[in-house]
């Protein structure tokens, strides 16, 4: 995208395009971004997705105008239409997960493993990178797969509300969460795929 669109972007999708251009097939990374993604935020937050520039609507979140999960549909439409123009991927949210702990299940249980392909997002090996966006709670990442010089790798996180994780292509992940967390699971593929 010719450099002027990419000025004209919203500031949460300039900061995301410019991330992924930095990581994006090579190594798995961690965004805390300054500005807000008005399609993801916490239940109750006063339109705060968890992000640094306090921008925000106030408006209900929720099974409210809000929408299922702590997603507003009509902003998710706008962030992955505009960041596929800024990147020239494919984007589309897989799923979100959203764990309620309950009286037999222990605190930090895990809530999402397999490889970056499987589990709702492609074949295992498949070309799909992800981007997990922490809505509410936190979760402890462990990732493994190739690294840039092909041999072994591993990466480790923990994600607070409003954060990002970059998990490339054929790598594996597992994820420990605090009770009540929520996290959307972002597919980018590319077009050409």
């Amino acid at each position: 995208m010719p450099d002027e669109g990419r000025d004209r972007a919203a500031p949460h999708l300039r900061e995301l395009a410019l991330f992924l251009s930095v990581h994006l097939d090579r190594a798995p990374g961690v965004l805390w971004p300054e500005h807000d993604n008005p399609a993801f935020r916490a239940d109750g937050d006063g339109g705060r997705a968890g992000g640094r520039d306090g921008a925000g609507d106030g408006s209900a979140g929720g099974g409210g105008a809000g929408g299922e999960g702590g997603v507003r549909p009509a902003q998710l439409a706008r962030f992955t239409g505009g960041l596929a123009a800024l990147t020239g991927l494919s984007v589309r949210l897989e799923r979100l997960e959203r764990l309620e702990r309950s009286a037999a299940a222990p605190a930090g249980a895990a809530a999402d493993s397999g490889p970056a392909g499987s589990a709702g997002t492609g074949e295992a090996g498949g070309r799909e990178h992800l981007l997990i966006h922490q809505i509410a709670g936190a979760g402890t990442w462990r990732l493994a797969g190739p690294g840039e010089d092909g041999l072994p790798a591993s990466f480790q996180c923990r994600l607070l509300p409003g954060e990002v994780l970059y998990v490339p292509a054929r790598w594996s992940r597992r994820a420990e969460c605090t009770p009540r967390a929520r996290y959307a699971v972002i597919t980018l593929r590319s077009r050409a795929d």
